[in-house]
């Protein structure tokens, strides 16, 4: 079905390419807005005596037939133009895995350009994993583990990339009720065991930037100690947001960007605020101070919608490690954020490095092209060449492809299509998701003619000068060889008072309108006269009877 899709939209494109729908075409730029399927004769003298100048637009074929050499014919065609296109590998600091990098297309209206984007999987690409971790009292046992593993995490993602950084950030909920018990007590220890070490709860805390230290991550998780909240669902969407929008105290590089989050329960999402009287919706900024998300208790949560797009922005890749009985509630979160994964975590995380590296190959493996800021007035589709045994798709509103190894090369065709004439050009980001690399693509429309005549000084009657075959007027001065002095009317006034109604042609087509009046044509047949206002009559369109035009007894005037 996809094929024959296909098959048909190639079929129409062929179509309206030979076609040629001008519609009240008085010039060379109207005419090449009118279709793709439209081209214009720019060779003087083109036109017939009493012939409007919208016959100069037609088709390549029809003008030829007309007479009109391919010099002579003005077609722009959409053109892409490769303008940096490094080859993939290392070069100093940076990793090449997307081919071209910048490309500019011209294009003519309705006439798609295709695009060829290679992507190649790079080995060793660096790597940022920031691990945000549920700090509520049943994550006791995990936060435990995690003092002992978190060693282990960095040294499995340098196993993987030669640059690995790791981060932490914790979170709780937001500190009012219902979601927090707020009694002093409470507030001061929120632990069902008043002997275990807690601390106050909070909504979320930036506890160490990326960094590739070991020793660093581990001594700053083992100063954590776990907290508690009232309710199940937890605020784990707000931590999301924060660390996604707040990338300079985070520390993000441009690299492969990994947010880990570890918990055992659901999540708080937009609308939940209410219960506490916070009607504020989230406004996605950043609001560390101190490390501490200061609008907690002021700002609604987000929505997925909302995080996603956060998350999308900032090139930053979702995992969600949580407990068996939370995988089908993360499951369908991940559904609804792009390149994101989910990992069972063992009750006590002992095997979170294992889900980590699962998970990051699972995103690794996967490759979704897409694009940015795209201007109401162009439209993208993507025919996706996987290797293997994937289906090749087509017209696409993505280009995807799945389990994509180190050193695999895939392409995409991008197709561009412009729906009118724009006058600056536009800017079109191209990207593969979860990588920093983009393609950028600069796009203008063709929607001039470039006629370069040689000028003399008695084209247009002196008046004007030759602009792609047609006569441009100087100021004061009509007609179609700006014979005719303005007097304050139009070509278009000039030309009416050559019609006999809207539907008629001009001069009937028999003649041509000068200054508003028309001159009727000579005529090949002998002794046949063309005459009238509008050219409408002649001598020679009347009954015959025995083969005489009035039986040989009158005159013909005008039928």
């Amino acid at each position: 079905l996809m094929l024959l899709a296909g098959i048909f939209f190639l079929a129409l494109q062929l179509v309206l390419a030979e076609e040629c729908a001008k519609y009240k075409v008085t010039n060379c730029e109207e005419c090449i807005k009118s279709g793709p399927g439209c081209a214009w004769c720019k060779k003087q003298n083109f036109t017939k005596a009493g012939e409007p100048d919208s016959v100069r637009c037609d088709t390549v074929a029809k003008l030829s037939e007309r007479g009109c050499t391919s010099t002579d014919v003005i077609n722009p065609q959409s053109v892409a133009i490769p303008k940096k296109n490094k080859p993939f590998g290392k070069s100093d600091t940076t990793v090449t895995q997307l081919r071209p990098q910048h490309v500019e297309v011209e294009l003519r209206p309705e006439q798609p350009q295709t695009i060829k984007v290679d992507f190649k999987l790079a080995e060793g690409y660096p790597i940022d994993l920031y691990y945000l971790m549920d700090l509520s009292f049943s994550m006791k046992d995990d936060l435990s583990n995690l003092r002992k593993l978190g060693t282990k995490i960095l040294d499995e993602l340098n196993r993987i990339t030669e640059s690995a950084r790791i981060g932490f950030g914790a979170f709780v909920d937001k500190t009012v009720l219902p979601f927090v018990n707020t009694h002093p007590e409470k507030l001061k220890n929120p632990c069902p065991d008043t002997n275990s070490p807690c601390q106050s709860p909070f909504g979320y805390r930036h506890v160490l930037s990326l960094t590739g230290d070991r020793e660093l991550f581990k001594a700053k998780v083992t100063t954590e100690e776990i907290s508690g909240n009232l309710d199940a669902p937890e605020g784990g969407l707000d931590a999301m947001m924060q660390a996604a929008v707040c990338g300079d105290k985070i520390g993000w590089r441009n690299v492969t960007r990994l947010l880990l989050l570890a918990t055992d329960d659901g999540f708080h999402f937009a609308g939940d605020g209410k219960l506490a009287a916070i009607l504020t919706p989230n406004d996605g900024e950043c609001h560390l101070t101190n490390n501490k998300y200061t609008k907690s208790t002021e700002f609604d949560y987000p929505s997925v919608a909302q995080l996603a797009q956060k998350l999308e922005e900032n090139n930053i890749q979702p995992i969600f490690a949580v407990t068996k009985k939370m995988v089908p509630t993360y499951q369908a979160l991940s559904k609804l954020i792009p390149k994101s994964a989910v990992g069972e975590l063992s009750d006590d995380s002992s095997n979170v490095v294992q889900l980590i590296k699962e998970a990051y190959n699972n995103l690794r493996s996967q490759v979704i092209l897409e694009h940015k800021n795209l201007p109401n007035d162009i439209t993208i589709t993507y025919d996706s060449a996987c290797d293997g045994n994937q289906k090749k798709s087509q017209r696409e509103p993505k280009g995807r492809c799945d389990n994509v190894q180190i050193g695999q090369q895939i392409s995409f065709n991008v197709t561009i299509t412009a729906t009118k004439c724009f006058d600056s050009p536009q800017t079109v980001e191209i990207r593969p998701l979860g990588f920093t690399e983009s393609l950028k693509v600069t796009v203008s429309t063709r929607c001039k003619c470039e006629c370069d005549e040689p000028g003399r000084k008695d084209d247009c009657s002196g008046n004007g000068t030759i602009v792609c075959g047609i006569c441009s007027c100087t100021k004061g001065f009509l007609g179609k060889n700006c014979e005719c002095k303005a007097e304050e009317k139009t070509t278009q006034d000039l030309e009416s008072a050559c019609r006999r109604d809207n539907s008629s042609a001009i001069c009937s087509n028999a003649g041509e309108c000068i200054c508003g009046a028309c001159s009727c044509h000579g005529s090949d047949i002998q002794g046949k006269q063309i005459y009238g206002t509008y050219c409408e009559c002649d001598n020679m369109n009347c009954e015959l009877n025995n083969g005489r035009l009035c039986g040989g007894n009158g005159k013909c005037d005008c039928g």
